[in-house]
């Protein structure tokens, strides 16, 4: 069996601790040989009591490894070490990369990601920003990570699904979804990307795994987006360990008003790059040419419009609108304005919001 197992097996133990895996480590060399060896040699370099040997004998050595093994096959978890060449490129680089990656549905080392975080008490705006940009970095081959979080983190992932790629880096294991209420929502991210932790399941959420999560997710990638925070977020600890791993970051500028936009406003003033449009961001990353490729496209799809459909998207703004404002504007019967607003939806060129709302759809 690969000895990574054996290594979890080692850290997975409640009466071990990291201090004693190293004090195993250094002394065998390795985690297999140390699981392997006699009990005489176990109790020399752990120091354990009789009753603590006792429970790590019976519960532990006789079947842990096989059993993480055979658990992880089971829920379709790959586990991942730095060693691995199928190992993020990018997260190899990072001061602490994590000693285990566990990944439910599928992420490449390839992937080119760009991280939005942001508020868990997100404004309608912060929201819809978060969905805006993460729909189109999407659209352009980026993977959008998040944390999973409420707020931008859930808007990011929702955004980014519409068109593409993303992935999910969890603060305990995969048995503990947080918040619960996202469980669906990581199930759907499975699907077009992935769901990362460097915990070992059952491992519960606690407050000081979300830190550790933040440098993960910087980590991953080319850039840090921050759409909405406090002076006190912890997306602004996102923001720091980007800067400390040399990676960009962006901010998005907010109400003067809020209290959500203060953070955002400080890193600004501190040198983030102020995100005004997805060309803020592509830009830095010269993905102009794919942009333009994408406005040339939908030009020539405006050009064959009927006369009917162009006076309805001439209409539509980038804020939605409600169809019944939009018939009274268009003096239009709400059946043949619905009629027109399909066409242009299914042409890329509006979009449907629940409620009966309708916007103009933008890159």
């Amino acid at each position: 069996m690969d000895q990574r197992f054996y290594h979890i097996a080692l850290k997975a133990m409640p009466q071990i601790g990291q201090t004693r895996v190293n004090r195993l480590l250094q002394h065998f060399g390795n985690a297999q040989t140390a699981w392997c060896s006699s009990p005489i040699q176990w109790r020399e370099v752990v120091a354990l009591s009789e009753v603590q040997w006792t429970e790590v004998e019976q519960k532990y050595r006789p079947f842990l490894p096989e059993y993480i093994h055979e658990d992880l096959l089971k829920k379709e978890i790959k586990m991942l070490i730095p060693e691995d060449d199928s190992y993020p490129e990018l997260l190899r680089e990072i001061s602490l990369p994590p000693e285990h990656l566990f990944i439910q549905g599928e992420f490449s080392k390839d992937e080119t990601c760009i991280a939005i975080v942001g508020s868990r008490k997100a404004s309608h705006y912060g929201k819809t920003v978060a969905t805006h940009l993460a729909e189109g970095l999407a659209d352009c081959g980026f993977t959008v990570v998040s944390g999973l979080a409420q707020g931008i983190d859930s808007a990011a992932h929702k955004g980014a699904l519409l068109k593409g790629r993303t992935a999910a880096v969890l603060g305990a294991g995969h048995d503990h979804i947080y918040p619960k209420e996202h469980a669906l929502l990581a199930r759907e991210i499975q699907k077009q990307g992935g769901v990362i932790s460097e915990y070992l399941y059952p491992t519960t959420p606690q407050a000081g795994f979300f830190p550790a999560r933040n440098r993960i997710i910087s980590g991953l990638s080319l850039a840090t987006i921050v759409v909405e925070a406090k002076d006190t977020s912890g997306s602004l600890i996102t923001a720091t360990f980007a800067l400390e791993q040399g990676r960009e970051v962006f901010a998005v500028p907010g109400n003067i008003f809020s209290e959500n936009s203060k953070g955002c406003h400080d890193l600004i003033k501190q040198g983030a790059k102020l995100v005004h449009s997805m060309e803020d961001v592509l830009d830095e990353f010269q993905y102009l040419s794919l942009l333009n490729r994408h406005k040339a496209i939908s030009s020539s799809m405006e050009v064959s419009l009927t006369l009917m459909q162009q006076k309805v998207l001439s209409a539509l703004e980038a804020e939605p609108i409600h169809i019944d404002q939009l018939a009274v504007d268009l003096s239009l019967p709400i059946g043949v304005l619905l009629s027109e607003l399909t066409q242009l939806d299914l042409l890329g060129l509006a979009k449907a919001n629940p409620g009966g709302y309708y916007n103009k759809e933008v890159l």
